[in-house]
């Protein structure tokens, strides 16, 4: 399994990069509480090492995005489905997200947390991948931006995953796109 995945963001550089965002985020938030929203799965590798980072109080909590695609007369619909039991009004609210790309999802992932009327909304995400962005929005902060075209390729490791495979890596790398079938 691991002798097909090419490193591209190695343990060492990913862990520099998240004591960094820790003092980042820090700063940012002051000494406010802080309410962490995770976005599952991939973010969870991510989120747990980045909140060991960030001495403030702060609560966590994990919320599920799904997307489900179908195909029909020529077109395909995307339904995006988000939920929270979460209390958010007024609250000081960091998202972790794995990766933004086309920026599709996390539009409407802060759209509908803002209907919770939180003080404040930012966005941190493990990798942002700006050439592919189809709707004009960015995280606040990023551990690591990709700005190589991937079409033959998925990015693995760290939480990300191709097939619920390689989230336990401790690096992020590439491995082929697999043939269609």
């Amino acid at each position: 399994m691991r002798d097909q995945v090419s490193v591209l963001f190695t343990e060492e550089q990913i862990a520099r990069r998240v004591a960094e965002l820790g003092e980042e985020i820090t700063r940012s938030f002051g000494r406010r509480e802080i309410c962490v929203l995770g976005l599952m799965k991939g973010s969870l590798v991510f989120m747990s090492d980045l909140i060991r980072r960030i001495p403030l109080d702060l609560t966590v909590h994990l919320v599920r995005v799904t997307s489900q695609r179908e195909q029909s007369a020529g077109r395909i619909l995307t339904e995006i489905v988000y939920s929270t039991s979460v209390p958010l009004e007024g609250k000081d609210v960091l998202l972790v997200d794995d990766i933004v790309d086309t920026g599709i999802t996390l539009s409407y992932l802060l759209a509908h947390i803002h209907e919770h009327a939180p003080a404040s909304l930012r966005v941190c995400a493990l990798v942002d991948k700006p050439e592919a962005r189809k709707i004009d929005v960015h995280p606040d902060w990023t551990a690591v931006s990709v700005h190589e075209p991937m079409a033959d390729r998925f990015l693995v490791g760290y939480g990300l995953d191709w097939m619920e495979r390689y989230r336990g890596l401790p690096f992020i790398g590439t491995i082929p796109r697999p043939a269609a079938r």
